[in-house]
């Protein structure tokens, strides 16, 4: 009996029931309810499509982004700082970090991106709608409130593009750039956490924050597991196109050629068993 690993899954357990609490309490509002139905009614974007989802970490410097332009692309959180954002003109922008909602994050960055790329779609929490903060965007066409999440609700912003993507339909996703050991990089204030260096808002995290982001990371690794299983179960396909990383709950592919199946590395076993 490993008592450690038990310990691990409990505090998992409880912190995904926190986090399913949380969404059951805050999905009865009349708002919510309202905002739900008009963004049901849009049409599915990703039938019959695919996603690329970039995400900010370190792999990206080593990897040509130009290759994907043309395609569906996700980008998120600062990732509209990239030198090929514009020319890529992505599709989305996601946003679920309560650093933007709490002012910590400069709004205008949603204006910058509008700016870049007229024809992007923001995605953002269905919890932030009713806030005075974002009052402009309540009615913004551009905007998507996102209202529902899959079961990986402790992997901030990924959870939020995996969640669209699948409830958009997309027949495959891909994804890209994902920092799982960010806060090992953090820690020995390394500029490589994430493409664009390190956050700087992280850049005076004391012992105590430290011990929480590594927790964290802890149980994201968890989710993840969890989240590859569940969508194994429902045959989503999800391929993970990072140069490195941690993620082998995923099948991964070759940036440079992801729809050749002969050159995937497959889940290994028992990893997601």
């Amino acid at each position: 009996m490993d008592i450690f690993a038990d310990v691990r899954r409990l505090c998992y357990v409880v912190t995904k029931g926190f986090f399913e609490l949380y969404n059951f309490k805050h999905s009865f509002g009349k708002d919510r309810r309202l905002v739900k139905k008009e963004m049901q009614k849009l049409p599915k974007e990703g039938i019959g499509r695919d996603l690329f989802i970039i995400l900010n970490g370190p792999s990206l410097k080593r990897q040509d982004l130009l290759s994907l332009k043309g395609k569906d692309l996700m980008f998120v959180n600062r990732g509209f700082m990239h030198p090929l954002y514009k020319q890529l003109q992505p599709k989305y922008h996601v946003f679920v970090d309560p650093k933007l909602a709490s002012g910590v994050w400069p709004l205008n960055w949603l204006e910058q991106i509008f700016e870049m790329c007229p024809d992007i779609r923001i995605i953002l929490p269905v919890q932030w709608h009713n806030m005075d903060h974002f009052a402009k965007y309540k009615d913004d066409k551009r905007v998507f409130w996102l209202y529902w999440g899959i079961p990986c609700y402790i992997n901030g912003v990924s959870s939020g593009c995996f969640s669209y993507a699948i409830l958009q339909g997309f027949q495959n996703i891909f994804f890209t750039g994902f920092d799982a050991n960010s806060c090992a990089f953090d820690m020995i204030k390394s500029s490589e956490s994430h493409f664009y260096g390190a956050d700087p808002e992280l850049a005076d995290m004391n012992s105590s924050q430290h011990i929480s982001a590594l927790y964290t990371t802890s149980l994201q690794l968890i989710d993840l597991q969890e989240f590859s299983k569940y969508c194994k179960k429902r045959k989503i396909n999800i391929y993970n196109l990072t140069d490195g990383g941690l993620l082998d709950m995923f099948i991964r592919r070759d940036f440079n050629d992801p729809y050749n199946v002969e050159k995937e590395i497959t889940i290994p076993k028992g990893v997601i068993d």
